[in-house]
C-alpha cells in the first residue's frame, strides 16, 4: 500500500495525534458509560466512534453487549449486522450475473388498466 492514508487504510496508524485524540475520547465515553450505565445514546456513540475509526471488532462488542441488555434493540441489531458485513470478503459481495452482463436498464412492460 502507499505511504499515504487511504480509503482502505485507517487514518490512526499514520497519525500518532489523531490516535492520541480516539483514545481520549473513547476513554471520555466509557467514563461516562460507568456513570450512566443505562444509557443507550453513549452506548450508540462509542459505537459510531469505534466503527467509524476501524475498530470493528471493538464496536461489535460493544453492539453484542448492548444486545445483552436489551435484545429488541434495533439501532444496536443494525450496527452489528453492518459490522458483520464489513468483515466479510469482497468476493462474497459480487453483483450479479446480470448485471455484470448487461448493463442496460431492463425494460418494464406495463399492461394497460383501462
Amino acid at each position: 500500500m502507499s505511504e499515504r492514508a487511504g480509503w482502505t487504510e485507517p487514518l490512526s496508524r499514520n497519525h500518532r495525534s489523531y490516535a492520541a485524540r480516539l483514545d481520549d475520547e473513547e476513554t471520555k465515553l466509557r467514563w461516562l458509560m460507568s456513570r450512566h450505565p443505562g444509557s443507550l445514546e453513549l452506548s450508540y456513540y462509542l459505537i459510531f466512534l469505534l466503527a467509524a475509526n476501524a475498530r470493528d471488532a471493538l464496536a461489535f462488542e460493544e453492539c453484542r453487549r448492548v444486545l445483552e441488555a436489551h435484545p429488541d434493540d434495533l439501532i444496536a441489531r443494525v450496527w452489528s449486522e453492518l459490522l458483520r458485513l464489513r468483515r466479510l470478503p469482497y468476493t462474497c459481495r459480487q453483483t450479479s450475473q446480470r448485471t455484470r452482463r448487461n448493463r442496460r436498464p431492463r425494460r418494464l412492460l406495463f399492461r394497460d388498466a383501462g
